[in-house]
């Protein structure tokens, strides 16, 4: 190779930017990066909205569970100054007591908060003695805004009626 080649190969001109053209890429990624923080920042704020929902919807299905499986596994519910006595084999298992804003679970020794923040409630009583319950009525705010009334009865009280009409002939 001639000498005059090799110093034309250290010699390559490179395409060089301007400064302006620097500044510009600059400012653009800039933009670019803003925008993808923003974005995970909203992507944050969603995922702790909706863990905050999963969060109390779970806490109102561990409270529908708890108080479902007291009400069945009781042979009477016995009401006295704001609390609920569970009785089984005539022994007073559980209690709940009727709070301001929830009603707060006593079963072996354990504390436990049920339905925080419900709305109403109403007590229906047993036809046989009035300081026994029959059933009990919950109302509760499931979502932001939306509520729904919870009914929970005791095994034994629970009938269902079938309408039978005279003649009734089924059509198909």
């Amino acid at each position: 190779m001639s000498m005059a080649k090799k110093r034309h190969i250290l010699h390559k001109q490179l395409k060089a930017s301007t400064l302006v053209e620097l500044l510009l890429t600059m400012i653009i990624s800039g933009i670019i990066f803003t925008l993808v923080f923003d974005g995970v920042d909203m992507m944050k704020k969603f995922s702790r909205t909706v863990n905050k929902r999963i969060s109390s919807v779970q806490a109102m299905l561990y409270s529908h569970e708890v108080l479902e499986h007291l009400m069945e596994n009781a042979d009477s519910v016995v009401g006295q100054n704001n609390q609920f006595l569970f009785y089984r084999q005539g022994i007073a298992s559980d209690s709940v007591i009727i709070g301001e804003s929830s009603f707060i679970l006593q079963s072996r020794g354990v504390t436990d908060t049920l339905f925080s923040g419900y709305l109403n409630y109403r007590i229906i009583p047993s036809l046989n003695h009035t300081d026994h319950m029959d059933s009990l009525l919950i109302h509760c705010i499931v979502h932001t805004g939306d509520s729904v009334w919870l009914e929970y009865g005791l095994p034994s009280s629970r009938y269902a009626y079938l309408n039978i009409t005279e003649g009734y002939e089924d059509p198909s």
